[in-house]
C-alpha cells in the first residue's frame, strides 16, 4: 500500500476512534520521518503512524500513546510521557520516556523538543548511536482537538 494511502487510512481511523473521547487540550499526532546519523539502505526514513497526546494541567508532563512503523520496518506501539521542564514561548525541551515495542529495548528515554503554536505543532526526538543501534532524529506533526 502506498505511503499516502497509509497516512489517510491511519488518520481516518484515529479520528473515528479518538475524537469522541478527546478533550480540548488533546493533540492528534501523525508520525512521519526519521533521519539516521549513519545512512543504511535497510533503514526506513518514512515512519507512518498515529498517536494521541494529553498534557497534564498541573505539572509539565504530556502523556502519549500511539503506533508507527519504525526505521527497522517493525510495528512500534508506545505509551509514555514527555517531561517538559524547560519552556520558552512556543518551545518546550525535555525527555520522552516510554515503553515501546519493535526495538532492542522495551524502555526508551530520549531528549525531545516540542514546538507548538495555537493548534499545530511538531515534536522532535533524538537518539544517540549505541552499540549496533544507529542514532537518529525523528519528527511528528500534531494538531490540537478543539
Amino acid at each position: 500500500m502506498p505511503i499516502a494511502h497509509r497516512y489517510r487510512l491511519l488518520a481516518s481511523l484515529a479520528c473515528a476512534l479518538l475524537a469522541p473521547a478527546a478533550h480540548a487540550e488533546d493533540w492528534f499526532v501523525v508520525s512521519g520521518a526519521s533521519y539516521h546519523f549513519e545512512r543504511r539502505d535497510e533503514f526506513r526514513s518514512d515512519n507512518p503512524g498515529i498517536g494521541w497526546e494529553r498534557p497534564d494541567p498541573e505539572i509539565p508532563l504530556v502523556y502519549a500513546v500511539g503506533y508507527y512503523r519504525n526505521s527497522y520496518d517493525r510495528d512500534t506501539f508506545y505509551a509514555g510521557a514527555r517531561w517538559e521542564p524547560l519552556r520558552w514561548q512556543y518551545a518546550s525541551l525535555g525527555i520522552f520516556a516510554a515503553f515501546a515495542s519493535g526495538y532492542w529495548t522495551p524502555v526508551v528515554a530520549l531528549p525531545m523538543l516540542s514546538l507548538q503554536y495555537e493548534r499545530v505543532g511538531i515534536n522532535f526526538v533524538a537518539a544517540p548511536t549505541i552499540r549496533d543501534y544507529v542514532g537518529y532524529v525523528g519528527a511528528q506533526v500534531k494538531v490540537r482537538f478543539d
